[in-house]
């Protein structure tokens, strides 16, 4: 079939949709920036189905009207509303009609169990939100309280499997149907009038579903079982606020989470307005002196770690923050960029470096996981097998997948600390890198776009990542220990080169990889140009940069930047990836991985290579390239809205002109010359336009005083006050401000179509609530 996406923009679970349909389905995207594109990419494209894996807008009358159109909506067949997931992770299950009662009974006792399944529905769209003929639903098991339980994790995870199950099964049963009213018209009608028939029937926007695929879901053939399903309205920000000295850990927790990671928490803890972000609860701030405790605004912060920040709870626990972003104000011309909470509070002048150094409580020295729920982010597990070999398991879950400089080197003391572990008599056979939810995403671009200068703090973040890698490509080695990357999770960019540098890649199959850097307009570092060409070729590893586009593990199996590919997620997944690391360690087999025979990696060359990378990445740090860099990085912490779907998506409109590029796929886009001569044309047309606007204004002041002499000539005077200067805006100083997610950050005029769960949040003045 020719399927047309409509996306808000291209996520997670869009990428994952058009990974399991392109290798059928001749797929195409389109970025819903306004009804008139959404429009003309279905006239460019003739679509035999429209499928919208991730819209926060309507869908035009226009489109949905003429071609069959399928919104993919995080919720079970009955649920409605534009916070699915946010009512779902605060609570409700069900039990309670009126939504008012419903915020009163999870905001005094909260005893509310929540739900103990969640589901995703595929529906036709019509004029009416999430109410349109079903084709087809599944359901999943949650724990809305497990630990990482945030909206993001439900969506990038259950939801995500959920919605490719459901749409391949809604493709399916279309395409049956389709068939099934072929024979209807071929049995009535012969020769053209037959064939007529088919066209109409396959180009049906009412094609219409059976009525039992709303009753039972397609893994499993069981109705919904989650509980009464209700319409809920949009979840506001003064409804997820919470009070510490009131609310249950519990409670607060699932606010925070609920919100994760857009648009976060708004709330007054800490005595000013701010987006909170993580939620973790501690179950061990018992062992904490009270006494030294500092209060802030009536919250009592009782501990810092890794620059997150732990409050205490009305029921005797700790809720960890791992973020904090401020609000948008009316002044402000963009977003600020989530960062980490002591440095945020740090830099608002909340609390003191002095206090956040007093607060901090450490964690054990052996790097085991804590024996009680805390913030966390790294930790070993060491493992026996049967044939004695002993393996470090380094889990790191970073937040988004992002790692800082800090982050960085408090990865390289773990794996310090794993070399310090393995002894001639008890060495360490192998090490496993875990990651977490996310794999990695290479360097944080909301700390470097929020510090004081980003271009050396990117610098430090890039030697401090490359020191990582170096331990994987060297000492490791160095010492006899075999490198393993378990990619479990979502990577991209510098996160994709840390894993191909070990000796062994294993990848779920669920997980979504992109290689490339230049969509964020970096050269890359991790060197990168030695593993990628190692695994893949010197063509091959080229043609991977420069595509930008997202792989599925099987693809990136097929060209060598992945060994296996095991099924599944979570703890299956954790199992068999153990065994099969159990498996290369057995005697009489080499680990060594196979790509390092096409490499040079003695120390001279990883010196060769690191330098390259380095000077590279410098000119997009420091050189007339770095705009590429400092834009993009700009775009993607403050979520700017795009201005047109890049042509690498939207097939349909590169085959209506194959000469239309990408900037990023031109051989300019790397061209400091380029860039150069760019500038000094805006430069040299910003000053001719700034100079014409002066002309103007003197012209327009001789003019006024030339009327101003006549007619006080002829005895009367009129003065004009209300005239002002034009003001010209110099290359770079303006910059688009609408986001991505507007539907989050300033009210809408109709509520938006899921499958997010999008929130109104008003542009603050002090700032203003939607009450």
């Amino acid at each position: 079939m020719k399927i047309l996406f409509l996306c808000t923009a291209h996520n997670s679970l869009s990428q994952r949709l058009y990974l399991a349909l392109s290798t059928s389905h001749d797929v195409t995207i389109e970025y819903a920036l306004s009804d008139e594109l959404m429009i003309s990419a279905v006239v460019l494209s003739r679509p035999d189905l429209v499928i919208c894996p991730f819209l926060t807008t309507f869908v035009p009358k226009e489109i949905y009207d003429h071609v069959l159109t399928l919104i993919i909506h995080p919720g079970p067949p009955g649920d409605a509303g534009p916070s699915a997931l946010d009512w779902l992770l605060m609570g409700d299950d069900g039990s309670i009609d009126d939504e008012t009662q419903l915020l009163q009974q999870l905001s005094t006792d909260g005893a509310l169990a929540g739900r103990s399944h969640w589901g995703v529905t595929a529906l036709r769209a019509t004029q009416q939100l999430d109410a349109g003929p079903v084709w087809a639903f599944d359901h999943f098991s949650i724990n809305i309280d497990q630990p990482g339980m945030t909206k993001s994790e439900v969506y990038r995870g259950p939801v995500t499997v959920a919605a490719i199950a459901v749409t391949l099964s809604a493709i399916v049963r279309i395409q049956d149907a389709v068939i099934d009213n072929h024979r209807v018209a071929e049995a009535s009608k012969a020769g053209a009038k037959a064939n007529r028939a088919r066209t109409h029937v396959a180009c049906s926007p009412f094609l219409t579903p059976q009525p039992g695929y709303a009753g039972f879901a397609v893994s499993d053939g069981l109705p919904f079982q989650g509980g009464k399903l209700r319409h809920r309205p949009l979840l506001k920000a003064t409804d997820r606020d919470f009070d510490p000295c009131r609310h249950t850990a519990q409670q607060i927790s699932r606010r925070i989470r609920c919100g994760d990671s857009q648009p976060g928490v708004m709330t007054q803890v800490f005595g000013r307005y701010l987006y909170v972000y993580g939620g973790i609860i501690d179950d061990g701030v018992g062992e904490l002196q009270y006494a030294g405790a500092v209060t802030i605004a009536g919250t009592k912060v009782l501990a810092t770690r890794n620059e997150a920040i732990c409050i205490a709870t009305s029921d005797g626990k700790g809720i960890w923050i791992t973020n904090t972003r401020r609000p948008k104000m009316r002044r402000d011309t963009a977003l600020w960029p989530k960062v980490p909470a002591t440095f945020g509070l740090v830099e608002l002048g909340i609390l003191t470096a002095d206090q956040v150094q007093q607060l901090h409580w450490a964690l054990p020295a052996d790097w085991s996981l804590s024996s009680h729920r805390t913030f966390q982010e790294v930790w070993v597990d060491f493992n026996i097998d049967d044939n004695r070999n002993r393996t470090a398991y380094l889990h790191f879950e970073f937040y988004n997948g992002a790692m800082s400089t800090r982050r960085c080197l408090h990865l390289i003391d773990a794996m310090d600390y794993i070399l310090s572990r393995s002894t001639v008599d008890h060495p360490i056979r192998a090490i496993v890198l875990m990651g977490g939810s996310y794999f990695s995403n290479g360097i944080a671009l909301n700390v470097i776009e929020a510090a004081a200068d980003p271009s050396t703090e990117s610098f430090h973040n890039i030697c401090a990542i490359d020191d990582v890698v170096h331990h994987l490509l060297h000492v490791f080695p160095s010492h006899g220990i075999a490198t393993v990357a378990a990619i479990r999770g979502n990577a991209a960019a510098g996160g994709v080169a840390l894993a191909t540098a070990c000796d062994v890649v294993i990848a779920g199959s669920e997980v979504v990889l992109n290689p490339a850097y230049r969509c964020v307009g970096l050269h890359g570092s991790e060197y990168h140009t030695l593993s990628y060409s190692g695994r893949c070729g010197e063509k091959e590893s080229k043609a991977v940069l420069r595509a930008m586009t997202p792989m599925s593990p099987l693809q990136a199996q097929a060209i060598g930047l992945v060994d296996y590919v095991f099924p599944g997620s979570g703890k299956d997944l954790e199992d068999r990836i153990r065994y099969h690391v159990a498996m290369l360690l057995r005697p009489g087999i080499s680990i060594r991985g196979y790509w390092k025979a096409n490499v040079d990696l003695l120390p001279s060359a990883l010196a060769r290579a690191r330098t390259m990378e380095l000077c590279e990445m410098s000119k997009d740090f420091w050189s007339a390239r770095s705009i590429r860099y400092h834009t993009r990085r700009y775009d993607f912490v403050r979520k700017v809205k795009s201005s047109q779907t890049p042509f690498r998506f939207a097939t349909h409109r590169r085959q209506a002109d194959s000469k239309v590029f990408d900037e990023e796929e031109l051989d300019s886009f790397d061209d400091i010359n380029y860039y150069k001569q760019s500038a000094q044309q805006q430069n040299e047309a910003a000053l001719h336009d700034q100079v014409g606007v002066e002309l103007n204004s003197l012209i327009d002041k001789w003019s006024e005083h030339e009327t101003m002499s006549r007619s006080h000539r002829l005895g009367s005077v009129t003065l004009h006050t209300d005239k002002e200067m034009a003001h010209v805006a110099m290359p770079g100083t303006e910059r688009k401000t609408e986001t991505v997610f507007s539907c989050y950050y300033k009210p809408v005029d109709a509520p938006p179509t899921p499958p997010v769960s999008p929130h109104t949040e008003p542009e603050e003045l002090t700032p203003e609530i939607s009450l």
